[in-house]
């Protein structure tokens, strides 16, 4: 019965929304230029390549796959409850392991808050993406 009311579409839609999410973020006119600087890398240093790239679509994937779990047996259908939930499981879930491992690998704050922004606002997306998605369907 779980399977039959998944939603799938949502799921997709959600995924790839924050996958994309990336390109954009870390383009040099938007994010980029700054993340590159905080990491005291090069624009050359930085291009994308495949494998990570294909690692963080699976990744986001199941990231989506996982909040629409929760919202399915949570039985949360509200915009304002998909909104509360991508906070706090940012909060709870992606932040925190973010800022501890930028402490004990010396990962430079003005990255981690670039990175993390970017995880925050890919939750966003999962619950804009259900929302829009169930109302179109």
């Amino acid at each position: 019965m779980l399977l039959q009311n998944f939603p799938y579409l949502e799921t997709v839609v959600a995924g790839l929304a924050a996958f994309l999410l990336g390109f954009l973020w870390y383009h040099p006119k938007v994010m980029g230029r700054r993340w590159i600087e905080a990491r005291g890398k090069s624009a050359d240093d930085m291009k994308p390549k495949f494998f990570p790239s294909v690692v963080s679509f699976v990744l986001w994937m199941l990231a989506s796959c996982f909040y629409s779990f929760l919202i399915l047996i949570m039985g949360l259908d509200a915009t304002m409850a998909l909104i509360l939930l991508s906070c706090l499981l940012w909060v709870a879930f992606a932040m925190p392991p973010t800022v501890m491992g930028a402490f004990y690998t010396g990962y430079p704050f003005n990255a981690v808050a670039i990175d993390s922004a970017y995880q925050l606002a890919g939750y966003y997306l999962f619950a804009l993406a259900h929302v829009v998605v169930a109302q179109l369907t």
